[in-house]
């Protein structure tokens, strides 16, 4: 169950008020590594969803990219508080229409604009969360049976569920070629078939067949075009979202101007989709159409100007293009947005190079060493430029 956006206003890369402190690692792992984080708040989520949270949030700060940090952030938040998390499952409307879980969920969505097909494997244990809540409710109420035993009837019968209900779960424990062919079945049973097309659309695309992703998602887009204006949509099948999707796997099939004509629609279906412009802008850059390009991700921050990844991509395609004065603006607010995202000051280190200004360009690539993890490829030849900048200081 995901909540409506109407009205609410996209979380994605804002930081909430009060910052959630960095979660106390073992020593010896490499605190600047966004997956170390990942993997701790994953350990973390059925025991402490708080902290599972917090490590996810890192996560999401060092890497904001990382589509499977703000999901997960979302599935942690979600866990967090029971009483809600069950009123949400059971699809109160009051709990779905609220302004915390409208922010909690666009945190879900805004991992799909970052990658549409992210693998959605923690809904699994969400449900099994829920399903696990209500028998040890029905447990306390009844001693006569135990919590296990009450899992246990509950789970024999999901087992019975309907086609949709079984891909689902096929799909979030990893049976692939099992949930394909169970929504092959519920797209034949349902009345609304967009959603089933969707998730079916984007496991081929997963599964690399693309062909076969981009006959569902295409059926999926011209259903939703159907669907009363009226009707309640949830986030993850909005039309743009979906045209976004095909976008991407008309580009994975070499049809670049196929997939310029999806994200043309999906910018037709809102005109605030930024993740159209830079798929857009990617496209132009490879064409060298460097003028386009930036308008591109100039609209694309104009619609985010918060959002540290757009200003670092801008940024960067201004450097690539020569502009470096103005790449420096937007690389400095990338950084200002979030101090622990890497990549910036590293390109932030090249431009001030490119202009001759050495010492400024010493401090943003030891910005960089500072917070890069020791995976980074961009290290060796930070490291020997910092050598360089700083014996020519010397000198």
């Amino acid at each position: 169950m995901i909540a409506l956006l109407a009205g609410a206003q996209l979380a994605g890369a804002q930081k909430p008020k009060d910052e959630p402190k960095r979660p106390r690692l073992p020593v010896g792992v490499d605190t600047n590594n966004a997956q170390v984080y990942y993997d701790f708040g994953l350990d973390k989520l059925d025991r402490d969803p708080e902290q599972a949270a917090d490590a996810f949030y890192w996560a999401s700060r060092i890497n904001p990219t990382s589509a499977d940090a703000y999901y997960a952030r979302r599935c942690a938040l979600l866990l967090s508080d029971k009483y809600r998390f069950q009123k949400y499952e059971m699809g109160d409307r009051r709990t779905l229409q609220s302004d915390e879980i409208k922010r909690i969920d666009s945190l879900y969505y805004y991992s799909l604009t970052i990658n549409p097909f992210l693998y959605r494997k923690l809904d699994v244990r969400l449900f099994h969360s829920f399903i696990s809540n209500i028998a040890e409710e029905y447990a306390r109420r009844d001693r006569d049976i135990s919590a296990n035993e009450v899992q246990y009837i509950i789970e024999r019968e999901v087992s019975h569920a309907s086609a949709g209900m079984r891909a689902w779960q096929a799909y979030g424990e990893g049976r692939f070629g099992e949930a394909l062919k169970l929504y092959a079945d519920a797209i034949k049973d349902a009345r609304y078939k967009a959603g089933f097309r969707t998730d079916r659309g984007r496991l081929f695309f997963q599964l690399d067949q693309s062909d076969s992703a981009l006959s569902e998602l295409t059926q999926a887009v011209d259903e939703l075009r159907k669907t009363d204006k009226k009707d309640l949509v949830y986030v993850y099948e909005s039309k743009a979202l979906v045209e976004h999707s095909i976008g991407l796997v008309q580009q994975r099939l070499g049809d670049k101007a196929a997939a310029k004509e999806a994200f043309g629609r999906a910018l037709q279906e809102d005109l605030s989709y930024f993740p159209a412009h830079v798929q857009l802008g990617y496209i132009a850059l490879e064409a060298k159409d460097t003028t386009t390009a930036l308008s591109e991700m100039d609209l694309a921050v104009q619609i985010r100007a918060d959002d540290p990844t757009l200003r670092y991509i801008y940024g960067y395609t201004l450097a690539v293009s020569g502009k470096y004065k103005d790449a420096e603006v937007q690389l400095r607010k990338a950084i200002e947005l979030d101090p622990a995202f890497a990549a910036p000051y590293h390109v932030l280190g090249q431009v001030l190079d490119g202009q001759g200004k050495g010492s400024d360009a010493l401090s943003q690539y030891q910005g960089f060493l500072a917070r890069a993890s020791q995976q980074d490829m961009r290290r060796k030849e930070a490291e020997e430029r910092v050598r360089e900048l700083a014996a020519k200081n010397d000198q």
